[in-house]
């Protein structure tokens, strides 16, 4: 027999077989309850994600350029901040929070001579005669006393360039020349400098920026890849906008999206994206907020911004225009975030009035008109100024864009009047979308009351989606675990825009499994869930954390976090049913003992679905009383489990999977639920 049978039948019976002889009484058995006759009809939960350029989420990741810095912008620092000391000035307690330390950088992140000791070649970024006022700055490239072509110029990518033999590498960059003589090879090497494509020739530059393209094939294939430019001659030469995608990009190489993780994307199959953030939407100034105008068109005219979010740069490639293709890849409704006018409350300095702050002094209805410009070109007609702009970017046909959400973790007096003008002017012209807003944000036990605040509104009526953020531990889970029982029916529908809970792997994301049991039996509130973080890129931070995706510049792999939001995803229900952990007939202690569990029906297959989370370091035998039908019945039970040792990386992407069995299930009978594990249990009604 093969051993991977009898491992196989060896976990089956370690945790399917009904256990025997525990001893026992009925007072201190351990239940779990599924009462078929408590139930409530419920709206399966929306799940989309949560997308904000952090962590090289999309730069260097799901945005499929491979130049980094490509524009020379990358070391610009914010707009409209001061620094003082190292730490910007006049923002509240600047040096207790390391986000508020000035940022600074090699303007030359990304490029760097080659070799790099060579002295023929000397590289400065400059802003003199710009490409154009979006782009100031440009490489300066150096030749002294005349090179032959043993030194050049590279740009390693984001750690490195991923080619793969007989690829196409499509390459575009601006140039010109300043007393130059001489001409300029372009072509791809491995890590040692040697060369593995094609080579293009630019024979000689004019004094003018002009634009050049080059198709590479590679040679072989090297995951510490460059691109490399070989001066030759004297003189000087500047580049600016040097831009370079795989000829593979997904939908055969028609878009901006990395094929791999595009594939991944569309195995979860999300119901939405939420874009652009986050904290990237309201910044930390008026300047700093985001202006989906500058993200559209050609790239060369895109400024790109600072963001707070390490890497504290984006060039915007992956703009407002790709994200509504993005959305339209993944077959999912579009969530636009607008700046609602008031910037990142821990970046302002609080006022008297209760929970109001110092906002900087803005026309609100400047950024209604942005907002309105905004949906516009997702959705207006042709003829119309922005939509007329979309169709001139390639795409005459509206986008998928069905919500709005007003802001971005904005909250006080000054919020709940913004929006009441927003929603009054979107809905008046735009009557068809969804309005989201926001609720307070912070640590303490009174930023969590949020759905109480609703009344400070200027019109609670207006109040449809109500979006909640929670960024807390496992002990806050467990103890808040019937907080959404109490909100008020009828009331806006829920919305968590952002979720993190802390702790130890899997327990971070068992926790979050946790309070998505308490979304489901909350799911009359019509409840939609923005997962994240979505992706991180794995070298850039170093592994850590729990996205759903982590990638390198040449693969891409799902997480444990993927699979338990995933099993959430897959496993919707409309209609619920009660389900408790009992001790006897008593609901047992709500701890970290206890088994977490939601149950229903699924109208679509018509099935019962059962889920159960079990945050102990040991298995746990729990007798089932599932309805109450003694029988044995046919099933699908599907396991998530990991002991937080190994978790998946590039080399072992699958050291955390799922463990699916078909086995026959005891309504009546023992059970045992697998040490931190999520169990997702299916079987036909009854």
């Amino acid at each position: 027999m093969k051993p991977l049978k009898l491992i196989s039948i060896f976990l089956f019976l370690l945790f399917y077989v009904p256990l025997t002889g525990h001893g026992q009484s009925r007072n201190d058995l351990n239940v779990l309850k599924i009462d078929f006759a408590n139930s409530k009809k419920v709206s399966p939960i929306e799940y989309g994600w949560h997308y904000e350029e952090i962590g090289m989420i999309g730069e260097g990741g799901l945005f499929a350029e491979m130049v980094r810095n490509r524009a020379f912008e990358e070391a610009n620092p914010p707009r409209g901040l001061e620094v003082e000391n190292g730490y910007y000035a006049n923002v509240p307690n600047p040096t207790e929070n390391p986000r508020k330390k000035a940022y600074l950088i090699d303007p030359l992140v990304g490029w760097s001579k080659f070799p790099e000791n060579n002295k023929d070649i000397e590289l400065a970024v400059v802003d003199t005669n710009p490409l154009n006022e979006f782009n100031p700055h440009s490489l300066q490239i150096e030749l002294g006393g005349g090179t032959t072509g043993t030194s050049g110029v590279v740009n390693n990518g984001f750690f490195g360039m991923y080619f793969k033999q007989g690829n196409l590498y499509k390459l575009s960059f601006y140039s010109r020349g300043e007393e130059f003589d001489g001409s300029l090879n372009v072509f791809l090497c491995d890590s040692t400098g040697e060369k593995i494509s094609n080579v293009f020739e630019v024979k000689s530059l004019t004094g003018e920026w002009d634009k050049y393209s080059a198709v590479f094939e590679a040679k072989k294939s090297t995951d510490t890849g460059i691109l490399y430019f070989e001066p030759k001659g004297t003189g000087k030469l500047f580049l600016d906008v040097v831009s370079m995608f795989p000829g593979d990009t997904w939908d055969d190489g028609k878009s901006v999206f990395r094929a791999d993780i595009m594939r991944n994307l569309i195995d979860y199959a999300p119901d939405f994206l939420r874009f652009p953030g986050g904290c990237l939407v309201h910044g930390v100034n008026v300047e700093t907020m985001y202006r989906w105008k500058e993200t559209v068109g050609d790239i060369a005219e895109r400024p790109g911004a600072w963001s707070k979010w390490s890497p504290n740069y984006r060039t915007d490639g992956l703009g407002y225009h790709e994200f509504y293709e993005l959305c339209e890849y993944l077959n999912c409704d579009a969530m636009y975030v607008a700046p609602a006018g008031l910037a990142c409350s821990f970046w302002l300095f609080k006022a008297d009035e209760k929970d109001e702050y110092l906002h900087f002094d803005v026309d609100v209805q400047d950024y209604i008109q942005d907002a309105l410009d905004a949906i516009e070109y997702a959705i207006g007609p042709v003829d119309s100024e922005w939509g007329s702009k979309r169709a001139a970017n390639g795409h005459p046909k509206p986008f998928p864009l069905k919500y709005i959400s007003v802001g971005n973790e904005d909250f006080g007096p000054t919020y709940y009047r913004n929006y009441d003008a927003f929603y009054r002017a979107v809905k008046m012209k735009y009557p068809q979308l969804k309005i989201i807003a926001n609720s307070m944000v912070g640590e303490s036990k009174d930023a969590d009351m949020k759905r109480e605040r609703i009344p400070e509104f200027v019109d609670p009526s207006t109040i449809d989606i109500f979006d909640e953020h929670y960024y807390k531990d496992v002990p806050w889970v467990i103890e808040n675990y019937y907080k959404f029982d109490q909100y008020q029916r009828p009331g806006p529908d829920m919305f968590i825009g952002e979720l993190g809970i802390r702790g130890r792997h899997p327990l971070d994301v068992l926790g979050e499994a946790v309070f998505m049991t308490t979304m489901e039996r909350n799911a009359d509130l019509n409840p939609m869930m923005a997962d994240r973080p979505l992706m991180r890129n794995w070298d850039f931070v170093g592994g850590r954390g729990n996205p759903l995706f982590f990638h390198t510049n040449s693969t891409s792999f799902k997480t444990f976090n993927y699979y338990m939001s995933k099993l959430f995803r897959d496993n919707k229900i409309d209609i619920w049913y009660e389900s408790k952990n009992l001790i006897g007939e008593s609901e047992k202690k709500l701890d970290e003992n206890y088994l977490f569990s939601s149950a229903g029906f699924d109208s679509q297959t018509n099935e019962v679905v059962i889920k159960v989370v079990n945050l102990q370091e040991k298995s746990i035998s729990s007798k089932l009383k599932i309805g109450d039908e003694s029988k044995t019945i046919d099933a699908t039970i599907t396991i998530l489990s990991s002991d937080g040792l190994v978790k998946n990386t590039p080399e072992r992407p699958y050291a955390e999977y799922l463990h699916v069995e078909d086995a026959q299930l005891n309504l009546q009978g023992e059970h045992v639920f697998q040490p931190k594990s999520l169990t997702v249990i299916r079987f036909k009604s009854l």
